[in-house]
């Protein structure tokens, strides 16, 4: 099968990268904000990537710099380069050789390292992606992350609801993040892993409010996290999970793969994507979605554009979160009609009591029996 291709332009994001210290969320404590001590820089800017990165945070967040500086005002701002690398250990000759200022680091998997190059060169400004936790003691660099399992939760409680056969699930085909070598970067665990047991905690909870039996398949206890295959075998292992029953499966796939869902709705299955938001993007797939998991970088983008103005960055770290709509759940689509008055009004019962904190994702983990 065809899947389909998603082309995200990643150089584009190089022209805001100035700023990306400027996203500044009222997430992060006031007792955590750290005065912009470097020097201010205009014009000029590197931006670090991965080559053919897979990450679904750094794709989102590429695209959505890139839909700013699409703008007629914006393509002529400041002048940018490009740093494409493989490995860690080609990143800081790359920015002396570059002599890079302001620097966006796209590639969450790429935070430890780029923290060390920002220890070692304090004339330098970093703003990096999967950063957070990591930056506390360094006036020149903020981090920036997405935490996706807010909506993941509400996913699977919504799940636990609409569910026919009682079966949900969650695979994905990316690899495991090694957390020992980059600490910190997602909530202290692997990505895919948080955000898919987030999901499966919401179903717990939807259990523990109904008294109801909803059963989790599909997922590997020794490594805590879901069940992982390669690539190429993703497409068949959902159709095989939806011929045992499992009618909702929490997906984490490369971005580029959206294809991997199609047939499921001929078996009474649905996908949960994650991501962006795929029923949206991809109409002709939209029967095959319950919802989507979405990173909406677009308001941390435009924060960027208004800082790049300034000149500045300010230190402070940015998570998308629900309340500050870096995070999203999608519409049901063509599962609206399954959800019942009751069932939507939990859904925003819940969604209250995690913008106010009532209902903590890191606590509920932690207490899990």
């Amino acid at each position: 099968m065809r899947l389909r291709k998603l082309s995200i332009p990643l150089a584009l994001a190089a022209t805001l990268a100035l700023t990306l210290g400027g996203c500044a969320s009222s997430s992060k404590t006031s007792s955590g904000a750290k005065p912009a001590t470097v020097a201010k820089t205009r014009g000029e800017f590197c931006l670090v990537e991965k080559k053919k990165s897979q990450d679904i945070r750094a794709v989102a967040l590429s695209k959505a710099l890139g839909e700013v500086l699409a703008k007629p005002e914006n393509k002529k701002t400041v002048k940018t380069e490009t740093i494409s690398v493989e490995k860690t250990s080609q990143i800081g000759g790359q920015l002396k050789k570059k002599k890079c200022k302001n620097v966006l680091s796209l590639e969450p998997g790429f935070a430890r390292e780029m923290v060390r190059v920002a220890k070692s060169n304090s004339e330098i400004n970093f703003a990096i992606l999967g950063a957070i936790g990591q930056v506390k003691a360094l006036p020149n660099a903020s981090g920036i992350d997405f935490d996706l399992r807010k909506p993941a939760f509400l996913a699977g409680y919504a799940a636990a609801g609409v569910t026919k056969s009682g079966l949900v699930g969650a695979v994905s085909d990316l690899p495991p993040e090694d957390t020992d070598k980059n600490p910190g970067s997602a909530l202290g665990k692997d990505p895919v892993s948080a955000w898919a047991g987030a999901f499966r905690l919401g179903v717990e909870y939807y259990n523990q409010f109904k008294g109801s039996g909803i059963r989790f398949s599909s997922w590997e206890q020794s490594a805590g996290g879901p069940l992982r295959v390669k690539s190429k075998e993703l497409h068949q292992q959902l159709l095989k999970l939806a011929d045992e029953r499992v009618d909702v499966i929490f997906v984490v796939a490369n971005p580029e793969e959206t294809g991997v869902v199609a047939e499921l709705a001929a078996k009474d299955a649905a996908a949960v994507w994650t991501g962006q938001d795929l029923a949206a993007s991809t109409p002709d797939l939209k029967a095959n979605m319950l919802t989507s998991v979405v990173i909406d970088a677009s308001g941390c983008a435009k924060q960027l554009l208004k800082q790049l103005k300034t000149g500045s960055i300010s230190g402070r770290d940015y998570r998308g979160t629900l309340k500050n709509s870096g995070v999203k759940l999608a519409g049901w689509g063509d599962y609206a009609p399954r959800f019942s008055d009751s069932l939507t009004a939990e859904l925003a019962g819940i969604r209250s009591q995690i913008d106010s904190g009532k209902i903590d994702i890191t606590k509920l983990e932690t207490h899990r029996g």
